[in-house]
C-alpha cells in the first residue's frame, strides 16, 4: 500500500510542477531511484544513479529547456559486444510502478534486461509522447496490453524476441498509424495459435521496417497482398513463419522500394522463384533459403546489381548457375549452400571473379563439387567466413590463408582434403574464431608450445591425426565452447587444465584411446553435451555431473560400479539422452532416474545391470528409445511401459531374463518401431493386441518428427548426435543410427511363447522384420502373412507349427531372409517370383512331410504327403524314451549336493557328441538336429550355487563379448540356433564358464 501512496504522491507533486533541483526534477529522480530500488543490478549499470541531478545519471536524457526526463535508454549493450555473457549485467525484477511520473518521456528502451513473470506495465499508455518503445529480449509474458494501441505518436515499436506473449499479434497495432518500425519477431509461442488476418498492416501506411520472423503465419494465405500495400516497406522479415504459398506474379508492384527481404525457412513452396522479384531493383540483401523453390536459379536475379547478400541455400533447384550472376559486382555474401551444384569449384568461384576483393561471406557447403583450394581461396582477402564442407574437394590447404586477416570462420569438413596443416597456415589469423576440418585426411602438426594469435570458439578436428597426445596449445584457448577431437588418435590421459574452462559447453573426444578415470572437477564444469564413447576410461561413474548436461555418452569405456544411489539426477534436469551402454556397470538401477523428465534416449544396454526395471522409470515420459539389452534384468515386464511410456518408437529388452506374459499394454505405443523382446524367459502367447501398433500399420504425419526419431541436436550446426541401435535382422547384427527411423521390426524369439501366432499379426502391412523363432508355438502360419507388404525378414524356425505353408506368402515381394525350419510343417512349398528366388533348402529343413522345390522331396500328383506315415515311428518315441532317461539321470547326477563342483563340463560335451552319434545309428539326421536343438533349449540351469552353467548361445556371445571399442557392424560372436540351421549347421548348445 505504502508504494502506491507514493506514486500517488508523486502524480500529485508532478502535477504541480515540481521546482527542479539542479537540471532535475525531484519527482522524477524519486520515481528513478525507485525504480533503481526495484531491480537486482549485478552488473552495477545504475552505480551513477545518485546525487541530486538525475539528467547526468547513465541512460537519462533531460529536455534542455524544461529539465523533464524525456529519455529513458537501459538498453543491455552487453548484448552486442558479447551476448554469451550479457546475462551477467541483465536488471532483472519487477518495474516499479512509480515511473508512470514520467509522462514526458519519448523515448523509453528496456531491451535486454530480464523481467520474466512480469507483464507490460500497463501505466506505458500514459507515456502519450512516446514515439520509441523498445521492450525486446525482456521475456515479458501475458497479452500485450492493448492500451498500448493508444500511443498514437509511436513511431518505433519493438516486443521482440520474447516468445512468451498469449494468442498472436493483436490487430488494434493497425492503429499505431505513425508507425515506421515494427519488431515482432519470435515474440509469441509458435505452437500458438496461427495467424490468419493481416490486413492491420494495410493500415500502417507509414511502415518502413517490418519484422515478424518465427511468428505463425501459416493461417495467413493472403499475406502478400497486404504486404504489397506498404508502399515505404524497405525492410521485411518474414523468417520461420510457416508461409504455405507466394505467388508467382503480381499484377503490380506496389514495394518496390524494398531493400531487405528475407523470406527463408517457410513453405516449402514447390514453385519457381516469383517473378515479381525481378521489380525489386533496389534490394541489397535477399534471403530466400529453405523455402522449396525449385526449377532453374532464374537468370533475372542478375539484374538486381545493388545486391550485397544473395542467399539461396538449401533449395531444390537444377544445380546449374545462369551466367548472368557475373553482373553482380557488389555482393558481399553469398550461400548457394545444398543446390547439388556440381563442377570445378574454381569454376563456379569463378562466376563472382568481379566481387573476390569485397566477398565476406562464402557457403557452397553439401554441393558436389570437386577440384581444390589452390590459386583461389587465398585471393578472397576479405572474406572472413567460408563454408565448403560435404564437398569431393581433394588438395591440400593452401598456405596463402595465413594472408586473409579478417577470416573468422573455417569450415571444410566433409571432403577429401589431405596434408599438413601446420600452425603456418594461422600464424596471422587474429580473427580465427572457427576451426572446423573434421572427416578428411589432414595432418595437425602444431608444436604443443605454441601460443596461438586467436581465440577460438568452435574447433573440430574429428577424423583428422592429431599425433598421441592430447593438443596442449589449446591450454591457451580460454574461450572454446564446442570442442570434437573424435577419432584423432590421441591417447594418454585428458589434462586437467581442459576440464577448468568456463566456457566448455560440448566436448566430443569419442573413439580415441583416452585413459584414466572421470575427473572430479568434471561435476563444476558449463557442459552441455559429453561424448566419450569408445575410450578406455575406467573406475566408477562420478557421484555428480554437470548440472546442464543434455546428452551424456559414456559408452563403450570401462566404468565398473553400480550407479550411485548418490547421484544426484535433480541436478540433471536437462538431461535428453544418456547412454552408458557396453561398460562393466552392475548393480540396480537407481529410482532416481524417475527424476529425469526430460529424457528422450536411455542407452544401458550391455552391462551387468540386475533387478526389475524401477517403478519410477514411468515418470520418464519424453522416453523415445529404451535399450536395457544383454543385462541381468529379471522380473516381468510392466504393463505402465505401454500405459505411460506413450512416445517409444524403440524398446530393446532382449538377452536379459524377463519371465511372464507380454503385457498386452505394449499395444498401446502408438510410435512403437522396434520391439526387441528376444532370448528371455517369457511365455503364454503372442498378444493378440499387437494389430493395434499403429506406426507398423499405417504411415504416420511426418514420420512422427517429436524431437526425429534419431535424436538429432545441433549446437551451432556444429554438434551432431544421432542415435544408435544394436539390431539382429536377418540373422546378422547391425549397428544402425542415421536411418534408424526407417526400421521396423518385432523379434520375440528365444522364448517360451506358447499357442498360435494371431492372425492379427497379418495387419501391420509396414513391418519389415518378424522374428518369432525357438519358441513353442503351435497351429498355422497365419492365413494372410501375404498381406505383410513390406516384410523383408520371417523367421518361425524351430517352433512346433504344423499344416500348409500359405500360398500367400508368394506374395512378400521385398521379401529376402526366409527361414522355416524345424517346425511339423506339411504339404507342398509355395511357388512365386520372390521365393523362387529363395532356393536354399535350409529354409525348409526339419519339415519331414514338406515337398517341392527347393527341397529333394518330390510331390505327388495330388499335392499329399510325399510319405506314407512312418514305419519308425514306435522307433522314434522310443528313442526319446531313453533319451529322456539319460537325462533325467544327468540331472539328477548334478542336483546331488557336494558333485556339482567336480563335474567337468567338457565332460558333459563329450557326453552329448557321443550320444548324438549313438542316436544317429537309429534315426535319421532331420530328428538328429531336432534333439540338438531341444537339448539346447533345455538345457542345465544355473543352480544355486551359479558356480557353472551351460548357457544359451545368445548369452555366451554376450558374456565373452570384450569391452571397449565396438567394431563397425559384424556377425555375432557365436551363432545363434536360428543363424546355425539357416546355414546348415547344428545348433548345438554353448557351454561357458563365468
Amino acid at each position: 500500500m505504502h508504494r502506491y501512496l507514493l506514486v500517488l504522491t508523486l502524480c500529485v507533486l508532478g502535477y504541480h510542477q515540481a521546482i527542479p533541483t539542479s537540471a532535475c526534477f525531484e519527482t522524477e529522480r524519486k520515481a528513478l531511484l525507485a525504480f533503481k530500488a526495484g531491480v537486482i543490478d549485478a552488473g552495477n549499470r545504475l552505480s551513477s544513479w545518485a546525487g541530486r541531478d538525475c539528467c547526468s545519471w547513465n541512460g537519462v536524457a533531460c529536455d534542455d529547456n524544461t529539465g523533464h526526463a524525456v529519455k529513458l535508454n537501459l538498453r543491455n549493450n552487453y548484448m552486442d559486444q558479447d551476448y554469451m555473457n550479457s546475462s551477467l549485467y541483465e536488471l532483472r525484477g519487477e518495474i516499479d510502478p512509480s515511473l508512470i511520473v514520467l509522462h514526458h518521456l519519448v523515448h523509453l528502451d528496456l531491451s535486454g534486461n530480464y523481467f520474466a513473470g512480469s507483464t507490460v506495465p500497463e501505466f506505458i499508455r500514459s507515456f502519450n509522447n512516446l514515439t520509441h518503445l523498445d521492450l525486446s529480449f525482456c521475456e515479458f509474458s501475458g497479452r500485450i496490453p492493448q492500451q498500448l494501441g493508444d500511443l498514437f505518436n509511436l513511431r518505433f515499436l519493438d516486443l521482440s524476441w520474447s516468445g512468451l506473449f498469449v494468442g498472436a499479434p493483436p490487430p488494434w497495432l493497425g492503429n499505431l498509424s505513425h508507425l515506421r518500425a515494427l519488431g515482432l519477431e519470435d515474440a509469441f509461442p509458435f505452437n500458438g495459435p496461427n495467424v490468419c488476418d493481416l490486413s492491420w498492416l494495410s493500415r500502417l501506411s507509414s511502415l518502413r521496417y517490418l519484422a515478424m520472423s518465427w511468428v505463425n503465419l501459416s493461417g495467413a494465405a493472403d499475406w502478400l497482398q497486404h504486404v504489397n500495400k506498404l508502399k515505404y516497406i524497405t525492410e521485411l522479415s518474414l523468417e520461420g513463419c510457416s508461409l504455405s504459398n507466394i505467388p508467382y506474379s503480381l499484377s503490380h508492384v506496389n514495394f518496390t522500394s524494398l531493400r531487405i527481404l528475407k523470406l527463408g525457412g517457410n513453405g516449402p513452396f514447390d514453385v519457381p522463384v516469383p517473378a515479381w522479384l525481378s521489380n525489386l531493383t533496389d534490394l541489397s540483401y535477399l534471403g530466400l533459403e529453405s523455402c522449396g523453390f525449385h526449377g532453374k536459379i532464374p537468370d533475372s536475379l542478375g539484374n538486381l546489381t545493388s545486391l550485397n547478400n544473395l542467399f539461396l541455400g538449401d533449395n531444390h533447384f537444377d544445380g546449374t548457375m545462369p551466367k548472368s550472376l557475373r553482373n553482380l559486382c557488389n555482393l558481399r555474401g553469398v550461400d548457394l549452400s545444398s543446390l547439388r551444384i556440381g563442377g570445378d569449384i574454381a569454376l563456379v568461384v569463378e562466376t563472382f571473379r568481379c566481387t573476390w576483393k569485397s566477398l565476406e561471406i562464402l557457403d557452397l557447403s553439401n554441393n558436389e563439387l570437386r577440384g581444390n583450394l589452390s590459386s583461389w581461396l587465398e585471393q578472397l582477402e576479405n572474406v572472413s567466413m567460408v563454408n565448403l564442407s560435404n564437398n569431393s574437394l581433394a588438395g591440400t590447404i593452401p598456405f596463402g590463408i595465413r594472408n586473409l586477416s579478417n577470416l573468422g570462420w573455417l569450415e571444410l569438413s566433409l571432403n577429401s582434403l589431405q596434408g599438413v596443416v601446420s600452425k603456418a597456415h594461422f600464424a596471422n589469423l587474429s580473427n580465427l574464431e572457427a576451426i572446423l576440418l573434421s572427416s578428411n585426411s589432414l595432418v595437425i602438426d602444431i608444436d604443443e608450445n605454441w601460443v596461438p594469435p586467436f581465440q577460438l570458439t568452435f574447433l573440430m578436428l574429428g577424423s583428422c591425426e592429431l599425433g598421441s597426445r592430447f593438443p596442449a596449445w589449446l591450454r591457451w584457448q580460454t574461450q572454446l565452447r564446442d570442442v570434437d577431437l573424435s577419432n584423432t588418435s590421441i591417447s594418454g590421459t585428458v589434462p586437467e587444465w581442459f576440464w577448468n574452462s568456463s566456457a566448455l559447453m560440448v566436448v566430443d573426444l569419442s573413439y580415441n584411446q583416452l585413459v584414466g578415470e572421470l575427473p572430479i572437477s568434471l561435476q563444476f564444469t558449463n557442459l552441455e553435451y559429453l561424448v566419450l564413447r569408445s575410450n578406455r576410461i575406467e573406475g566408477p561413474m562420478p557421484l555428480s555431473l554437470p548440472n546442464r548436461l543434455s546428452i551424456l555418452d559414456l559408452s563403450e569405456n570401462s566404468l565398473s560400479g553400480p550407479l550411485p544411489l548418490s547421484l544426484d539426477m535433480c541436478d540433471l534436469e536437462d538431461l535428453m539422452v544418456l547412454d552408458l551402454s557396453m561398460n562393466n556397470l552392475s548393480g540396480e538401477i537407481p529410482a532416481s532416474i524417475g527424476l529425469l523428465s526430460f529424457l528422450t534416449s536411455l542407452h544401458l544396454n550391455d552391462n551387468r545391470f540386475h533387478g526389475e526395471i524401477p517403478t519410477s522409470l514411468q515418470h520418464c515420459t519424453n522416453l523415445i528409445l529404451l535399450d536395457l539389452s544383454r543385462n541381468r534384468f529379471s522380473g516381468e515386464i510392466p504393463a505402465w511401459v505401454g500405459e505411460s511410456l506413450q512416445n517409444l518408437v524403440f524398446v530393446q529388452l532382449r538377452s536379459n531374463t524377463f519371465s511372464g506374459d507380454i503385457p498386452d499394454m505394449l499395444a498401446r505405443l502408438p510410435y512403437l518401431h522396434v520391439l526387441d523382446l528376444a532370448h528371455n524367459n517369457l511365455s503364454g502367447p503372442v498378444p493378440r493386441s499387437f494389430r493395434n501398433f499403429s506406426a507398423m500399420i499405417r504411415p504416420l504425419a511426418d514420420n512422427y518428427i517429436r524431437n526425429g526419431y534419431k535424436i538429432s541436436l545441433n549446437t551451432d550446426i556444429l554438434f551432431d548426435f544421432r542415435d544408435n541401435l544394436l539390431l539382429i535382422m536377418k540373422g546378422n547384427e547391425f549397428q544402425y543410427s542415421t536411418i534408424l527411423y526407417l526400421v521396423k521390426t518385432i523379434d520375440l524369439s528365444g522364448n517360451n511363447l506358447s499357442g498360435q501366432i494371431p492372425e492379427e499379426i497379418a495387419a501391420l502391412h509396414l513391418l519389415q522384420s518378424l522374428n518369432l523363432s525357438a519358441n513353442h508355438l503351435t497351429g498355422r502360419i497365419p492365413e494372410k502373412i501375404g498381406d505383410m507388404h513390406y516384410l523383408e525378414s520371417l523367421d518361425l524356425s524351430l517352433n512346433e507349427l504344423s499344416g500348409a505353408i500359405p500360398q500367400s506368402l508368394s506374395d512378400l515381394t521385398f521379401l529376402s531372409h526366409l527361414n522355416l525350419s524345424y517346425n511339423n510343417l506339411s504339404g507342398r512349398i509355395p511357388t512365386g517370383s520372390q521365393l523362387g528366388r529363395l532356393n536354399d533348402p535350409s529354409i525348409y529343413t526339419g519339415n519331414y512331410y514338406l515337398c517341392g522345390p527347393p527341397t529333394d522331396h518330390n510331390c505327388s500328383k495330388d499335392d499329399a504327403n510325399p510319405y506314407p506315415k512312418r514305419d519308425d515311428y514306435n522307433k522314434t518315441e522310443t528313442i526319446w524314451l531313453y533319451l529322456g532317461m539319460v537325462l533325467g539321470f544327468i540331472a539328477g547326477f548334478w542336483s546331488v549336493k557336494g558333485l556339482q563342483d567336480q563335474i567337468n563340463l567338457q565332460f558333459l560335451v563329450h557326453f552329448q557328441a557321443k550320444l548324438l552319434k549313438l542316436l544317429e545309428l537309429f534315426i535319421g539326421e532331420e530328428n538328429e538336429k531336432v534333439i540338438s536343438w531341444r537339448l539346447a533349449k533345455n538345457s542345465i540351469s544355473k543352480n544355486s550355487a551359479g558356480k557353472h552353467a551351460i548357457i544359451k548361445p545368445s548369452q555366451q556371445a554376450h558374456d565373452s563379448r570384450p569391452k571397449g571399442r565396438r567394431s563397425s557392424p559384424s556377425k555375432p560372436a557365436l551363432s545363434t540356433p536360428a543363424t546355425a540351421c539357416l546355414h546348415g549347421q547344428v545348433g548345438t548348445a554353448a557351454v561357458g564358464t563365468e
